[in-house]
């Protein structure tokens, strides 16, 4: 699926349709990412991870659709029970800023690199040996472990399906159509290796508190999931799982 110049006039004119604000939606040049400074590229992260959660919540809550739904019948003709141009030109989209999310999310890790270096350097230079290098070294440690720990993407990559009365899902407070963000605090949506990590992680903690941060709408809630055999029903979860 490629974008040009027809998918992003369309895009255009869908979001003035919807009466949202065209200029919240911006176009990226990923090959220009590593001349902007960390500020401007959080704010690039931050600007993009808005319009995914405002796409996402169109295509799923409007549009009833999501990355996966087909287009076509069977028998190869557009289906005539959704909107296919405008579910195409939402998912053009998403793919496109998922693409520019990732990049500007490589960039920040190498500019945090950079840093880190720097303040090695830094501390060797003006501490010595000893003690002053130490602190330097332990300070540049926290610095570029805490602003890592704020890159942590916050778009959805799965979807909870199938929720079973009485099962670990439901216990937890999850419902249908719950979009996952954050799986066990560290699978993301740029890791989750279409769900076999997430698979290997509910197997890895068989009764053990998971912690799941999902978007419901326009929410976002912190839940505790615990995987168990052991609750009158088939499989670990008492939901399905499936990507977006």
């Amino acid at each position: 699926m490629t974008v040009d110049d027809h998918d992003v006039t369309g895009f255009q004119s869908l979001m003035s349709s919807l009466n949202l604000n065209i200029d919240q939606f911006k176009n990226y040049d990923p090959a220009s990412f590593p001349a902007y400074t960390f500020k401007q590229l959080s704010n690039f992260k931050s600007e993009i991870e808005f319009q995914l959660k405002v796409l996402f919540n169109l295509l799923e809550q409007k549009y009833g659709a999501n990355m996966e739904t087909p287009l076509v019948t069977s028998d190869g003709f557009p289906r005539s029970d959704i909107d296919v141009v405008t579910i195409r030109l939402l998912r053009v989209q998403i793919i496109r800023l998922k693409n520019d999310y990732k990049e500007v999310l490589r960039v920040i890790d190498l500019k945090l690199e950079e840093e880190f270096r720097k303040r090695q350097l830094e501390g060797g230079e003006g501490g010595g040996e000893g003690e002053g290098e130490g602190e330097g070294e332990g300070e540049g440690e926290k610095a570029s472990s805490g602003v890592a720990q704020e890159q942590k993407p916050e778009i959805p990559f799965a979807q909870v399906r199938e929720v079973i009365a009485n099962g670990p899902a439901e216990s937890a407070g999850l419902k249908e159509g719950d979009c996952i963000v954050l799986f066990d605090r560290d699978i993301h949506a740029l890791n989750h290796g279409k769900l076999s990590n997430l698979v290997e992680r509910v197997k890895q903690k068989v009764n053990q508190n998971l912690e799941i941060k999902i978007q419901r709408r326009e929410q976002v809630k912190v839940l505790s999931l615990k995987p168990t055999s052991q609750w009158g029903g088939q499989g670990l979860l008492g939901c399905r799982i499936v990507p977006i």
